[in-house]
């Protein structure tokens, strides 16, 4: 494909171990939600976790809290490209290995995907740098390092916290019909990304030339080249289920971005929503 291609990221925990899921609950940390402590400083804020991983382990600042908006900030990854995801789902092991039959392609890829779809909730995530905002209900669930599959649970439970997201400048949603639409030309630095689809979604924001058109998207899709109008920056929103809606602090940068997804689809095996025609150009001011 002649675009950045952020599905290997997910296709990475498809290799889940057995072993690599008995990850017990761990202790509340100092920086436990302390309501006294944030009555003391001013008006609730949304919870900050603060995620970092390496070679031999993914570490959460807080592994206990309330329900609620969490924002999350990702440190110190592996390696670059290194994406730390937020998911809940009852068997992991199964999930990824529907998932692993998906990306493979061919019969019974499209099944395996509605499966895979069922039977996670994937509540999006980031690379080093990244910053993001989600609503957590009550329950446990995964942070999970794509290249090493390394992880930590996160216990949410007690009285919902009542802080609310930030406002976002721009807003971008996926349709019922697999597509993208925003609320107008991208702005920054919050950027909010919210999934109406019945699909798994993710969404890549690549920088391209003024000139670039429709067409010029459509060749590029068929062709094995690199297209000549696609330049350097854009951003990526980690993947999210159908129900999910994320608030990302991002650079958007001024000129023409293309909005496009490269998820495999539930409707046809091994075909990925970009070949099905999910993708936008818009303008970023």
């Amino acid at each position: 494909m002649p675009f950045p291609d952020k599905l290997p990221a997910l296709a990475a925990t498809a290799v889940l171990a057995a072993a690599s899921l008995a990850v017990a609950p761990a202790a509340a940390t100092a920086g436990s939600d302390n309501p006294t402590a944030r009555a003391a400083a001013g008006a609730a804020g949304p919870k900050v976790v603060h995620l970092h991983s390496n070679d031999r382990k993914v570490v959460a600042s807080d592994t206990r809290f309330r329900p609620g908006v969490t924002e999350f900030r990702v440190g110190r990854t592996t390696s670059r490209g290194t994406s730390l995801l937020i998911i809940q789902s009852d068997n992991l092991q199964a999930a990824f290995g529907k998932f692993q039959k998906a990306i493979n392609g061919g019969p019974g890829s499209a099944d395996a995907m509605k499966a895979f779809d069922r039977m996670v909730t994937i509540y999006s995530g980031g690379e080093s740098g990244a910053r993001w905002q989600v609503r957590l209900g009550r329950g446990s669930y995964y942070v999970i390092d794509t290249k090493t599959n390394k992880m930590t649970t996160l216990t949410v439970k007690g009285p919902r916290r009542h802080a609310t997201m930030v406002r976002p400048d721009s807003r971008v949603w996926a349709t019922k019909q697999n597509q993208f639409e925003t609320s107008g030309d991208l702005a920054g630095p919050w950027v909010s990304f919210a999934n109406h689809a019945r699909e798994i979604h993710f969404l890549d924001a690549g920088r391209v030339e003024e000139s670039t058109t429709p067409k010029d998207v459509q060749e590029a899709l068929t062709s094995p080249k690199q297209p000549k109008w696609v330049l350097p920056g854009g951003f990526h929103l980690e993947v999210e289920s159908p129900g999910v809606r994320t608030v990302h602090f991002q650079n958007v940068r001024a000129g023409k971005y293309l909005l496009i997804c490269w998820m495999p689809s539930e409707e046809q095996d091994g075909v990925p929503h970009a070949m099905m025609g999910m993708w936008s150009l818009v303008p970023g001011v």
